[in-house]
């Protein structure tokens, strides 16, 4: 894809030192407002990518790494559904939607589909700019206390977590989960038959010192089992709890006991000759 006159064409070309720079993708639609936008992050010390199509947006969102997504809540992919919704299955970094309907209820729901902030119009470029800088101040790494006495391979019947690979297979297919879905998953397998509730898992995959709405959980936990569904129909893997929390399926910890059946052979019995 080549880039329109007067933007970059490489990301290292952004802005002197834009490797060290936190970076934005900026997703709005509207010209004048997507150019406002991006002159006040760059501004502010961000390293921008301002893509003009939802297309661009969603392969920018892998390959340019962004720590923040300023996404406009009214673009919608090939398949019709928002785009800040589809970018939150691929990746998890900040998103800051930005919705024009101005509905306390509207950006609710954003909130609770994904999103880490959300903000109506009209909002002028500093604020975006200042909010960006605020979701840069939260927690964000992903809590990896090793331990070497556990387990880096998790087997439950046909689903397997690898931690050393971190890779997650399914039936033998390979799922491709974001860090903190494999994170979530992996807590639930190294306790598969206890309920985790949401406060437990913000706990061991954001650390204690999240802020943000706990639904955030059922966020991750949905988008990881719709992959986890397209791989393995036939199988629910990870249950919900009403009013509790969330845990290994019944279905599958059946298949990991059978699976531990057959690989277990009671030893032959010696038979000792007559004298």
């Amino acid at each position: 894809m080549e880039a329109p006159p007067g933007h970059p064409s490489r990301i290292d070309d952004m802005e002197p030192n834009s490797q060290f720079a936190p970076r934005v993708l900026l997703a709005i639609d509207d010209l004048r407002l997507r150019r406002t936008n991006e002159a006040s992050l760059r501004a502010a010390g961000f390293a921008v990518s301002a893509p003009s199509d939802a297309d661009a947006v969603r392969i920018l969102a892998e390959s340019f790494s962004p720590d923040v997504l300023v996404v406009d809540s009214a673009l919608t992919g090939p398949d019709d559904r928002p785009l800040y919704q589809q970018l939150r299955t691929r990746t998890d970094s900040y998103l800051l939607c930005i919705d024009s309907v101005g509905r306390d209820r509207a950006r609710v729901e954003i909130l609770r589909s994904g999103a880490d902030d959300a903000v109506s119009v009209p909002v002028t470029p500093d604020e975006i700019a200042a909010r960006c800088q605020a979701l840069m101040r939260r927690p964000r790494e992903i809590r990896a206390d090793w331990d070497p006495v556990q387990q880096t391979v998790l087997t439950l019947g046909p689903l397997t977590v690898d931690t050393g690979r971190h890779e997650i297979r399914l039936d033998g297919s390979e799922i491709a989960a974001t860090r903190i879905e494999f994170a979530l998953l992996e807590h639930l397998a190294r306790h598969p038959t206890e309920v985790a509730s949401r406060a437990e898992l913000l706990d061991s995959v954001w650390g204690p010192h999240w802020v943000g709405d706990t639904h955030v959980v059922d966020v991750h936990l949905s988008n990881l089992r719709r992959k986890l569904d397209e791989a393995l129909p036939s199988l629910r893997v990870v249950q919900t709890v009403r009013g509790v929390g969330f845990r290994i399926s019944n279905e599958l910890l059946d298949l990991a006991e059978a699976a531990q059946s057959v690989r277990y052979e009671p030893p032959t019995p010696l038979h000792v000759a007559a004298g």
